[in-house]
């Protein structure tokens, strides 16, 4: 019996710190993708593109930031409703197996959330435009009842992974313009898991945070007046973390590890087919597979705690379009398709993510010249994910996850100052 509980507190270790970076986004893997009203309003469809009445383009894009010739102020606020409910027993010989089997599922293990996104454009002159976005870009919240039967393998699981991201673009032409930006990240965690028997010390992150940092550039191409492309880059950031750890009796203070964090490109297309419609495509790769398999080491229970990851790379496809019905409003809807790098063979009760079906509708009402009120709302249809997850020798947990989300999003776009004046000839004509 001591071998099992020996065997259990070191899987149920791995599986709580493995928890408490995997909290279930509502997007592939646990990237963000939340971080835009009007976007939200199309499934991300065009969110690369020049073109946009949001600034939130320039999170995907900074190029994008010469399509605003006044100050403009871009704030958004969006409401998460998932639902995630896994079932399943455990297999094997184990004798833990009867006593987990008894315990209730742990039901919904979603949480409800709230992620708001700031974008601010500033432009200097008629070449150069400066901005600066703040958002949430990874992370989500999942709880489940301690005293459920899925409780050892993901319990209350908390990351947030806060980017800021000043950046300036500059336009050469009417046809090209090109952004970079830099990409500052603070990321904190924190999850504990019992651990069998009932009554033993916990398992897990009780507190780690640390500081990140990466790049982001882009550029836009404008062939005619009726098309419009953006491509997209942000790039990749090996996070580290820093805090304490428990293991049973053992705490360290000085837990380390470092989460390498994926690359994205964005390529989005708008295409103008009529005064008053615009259609909007977009394709976006995240580089998931360079994350691994990180470890976090525990100076006090003396060997490193695996994080088992392994993610195939991500793709999202999307395509919308907006419909202008008068001066004052605007009308947009969009579908998309996201393939998960979250695959079979490594989807654990943390994060039980599966491709998604994106559903969306939206619209901008211009209340003034300088201000814009748009909302959107999206639906979230997860495929569903069978789980197969070890929590020590002889005790297999064998099940499936059902999901699906509502996010309701709202946001206002405001504008400020006069136009940037365009530059005269240096040498007049007479």
């Amino acid at each position: 019996m001591k071998s099992i509980l020996k065997t259990a507190l070191a899987a149920s270790t791995g599986l709580a710190l493995a928890g408490a970076f995997a909290a279930p986004a509502l997007a592939g893997g646990f990237i963000n993708s939340s971080q835009s009203t009007v976007f939200n309003g199309t499934a991300y469809a065009g969110a690369a593109a020049p073109g946009s009445s949001s600034a939130a383009s320039m999170f995907m894009n900074p190029a994008t930031m010469t399509g605003f010739n006044r100050f403009t102020l871009d704030s958004n606020y969006t409401f998460g409703i998932p639902t995630t409910k896994i079932t399943g027993t455990y297999t094997g010989a184990s004798p833990l197996n009867a006593g987990l089997n008894a315990r209730p599922l742990s039901g919904d293990v979603g949480m409800d959330y709230f992620v708001p996104a700031t974008y601010v454009v500033y432009p200097l002159s008629e070449k150069i435009y400066l901005g600066v976005s703040l958002n949430s870009t990874y992370g989500n919240t999942t709880k489940a009842d301690p005293l459920s039967r899925t409780s050892f393998l993901a319990s209350t699981t908390k990351l947030r992974i806060i980017t800021l991201t000043p950046s300036v673009a500059y336009k050469l032409n009417e046809m090209w313009s090109f952004g970079v930006g830099m990409q500052i990240q603070y990321a904190s965690a924190r999850q504990l898991v019992p651990l069998p028997p009932a009554g033993a010390s916990g398992a897990g992150i009780t507190q780690a945070d640390g500081w990140g940092f990466g790049v982001t550039a882009g550029l836009t191409f404008t062939p005619t007046k009726t098309t419009q492309i953006g491509l997209g880059w942000r790039s990749f950031v090996d996070q580290p973390i820093e805090g304490t750890t428990v293991f049973g009796a053992a705490s360290s203070s000085n837990s380390k590890g470092t989460l390498n964090l994926p690359n994205r490109v964005n390529l989005s297309l708008r295409q103008t087919l009529h005064t008053k419609f615009d259609l909007l495509a977009s394709v976006e790769w995240q580089n998931w597979g360079r994350i691994g398999h990180a470890a976090l080491k525990n100076q006090a229970a003396g060997f490193p705690a695996v994080l088992p990851f392994g993610y195939s790379d991500g793709w999202f496809f999307s395509l919308g379009g907006e419909y202008r019905y008068n001066d004052k409003l605007t009308l947009r809807a969009g579908i998309g398709y996201e393939i998960s790098p979250v695959t079979d063979a490594v989807r654990r009760a943390s994060l039980p993510d599966n491709d998604r079906l994106w559903l969306s509708t939206g619209l901008t009402y211009d209340w003034s010249e300088r201000l814009s009120i748009n909302a959107s709302y999206s639906y979230l249809h997860i495929k569903k994910a069978p789980i197969n997850q070890t929590l020590t020798a002889g005790s297999v947990f064998v099940g499936e996850s059902k999901g699906d989300a509502h996010l309701l999003s709202f946001g206002l776009t405001s504008r400020w100052g006069a136009p940037v004046k365009k530059e005269g000839p240096i040498v007049a004509k007479f």
